[in-house]
C-alpha cells in the first residue's frame, strides 16, 4: 500500500466520521412541542416577608409543671409570651431534647390572641427531668 492510497483511506475515514458527527449532532437538535395542558400546574409567591407572631417577637419565660406523685416527671411545659394581635388564634408548639439531639417529649395547644402578657400550657408526654437537656417553642399564628 503507497502513501496516496493511504491518504485517501484516511480521508475517507474523516468523510465517513464528520458524516456520522452531523448526524448526531442533528439528532440532539429535536424540538420538542407541548400544549399548556400538558403541563403540569405551578404557582409560587415568590420572597413574602414574614413576621414573628409574637410582640416583642420573644418568649419572655418558660417554666415547668411537674407531676405531684413520685416519680416525679414533666407533664406541662408553660410558655410566657405576647401575642402580635389581640385577634386570632395561634398554636403553640413545644420539642424537649435529650443531650444527643433526640426527641424526648413534645405536644402543642391553640392560644387566642390577647393584648398583654399570656401563659399557654403545652401538655407532654410524662418526660423524666433528668433527660431534658433543651427545649424549643414554636408560635404559629393560625388565625388573623
Amino acid at each position: 500500500m503507497n502513501w496516496r492510497e493511504r491518504e485517501r483511506r484516511v480521508a475517507f475515514l474523516l468523510l465517513a466520521l464528520a458524516a456520522v458527527m452531523s448526524v448526531a449532532s442533528a439528532a440532539l437538535a429535536v424540538q420538542i412541542t407541548l400544549t399548556s395542558s400538558d403541563v403540569a400546574r405551578i404557582g409560587g409567591t415568590g420572597e413574602v416577608m414574614v413576621y414573628c407572631p409574637a410582640n416583642p417577637c420573644q418568649v419572655t419565660k418558660v417554666t415547668w409543671t411537674i407531676s405531684s406523685v413520685p416519680p416525679f416527671k414533666v407533664t406541662a411545659v408553660n410558655v410566657q409570651w405576647t401575642p402580635a394581635t389581640p385577634s386570632g388564634s395561634y398554636t403553640v408548639y413545644v420539642v424537649l431534647y435529650g443531650n444527643s439531639g433526640n426527641v424526648v417529649g413534645s405536644g402543642s395547644t391553640t392560644q387566642s390572641g390577647s393584648s398583654g402578657p399570656v401563659t399557654t400550657t403545652v401538655n407532654v408526654s410524662s418526660v423524666d427531668p433528668k433527660d431534658i437537656y433543651y427545649v424549643e417553642v414554636v408560635i404559629v399564628q393560625t388565625e388573623f
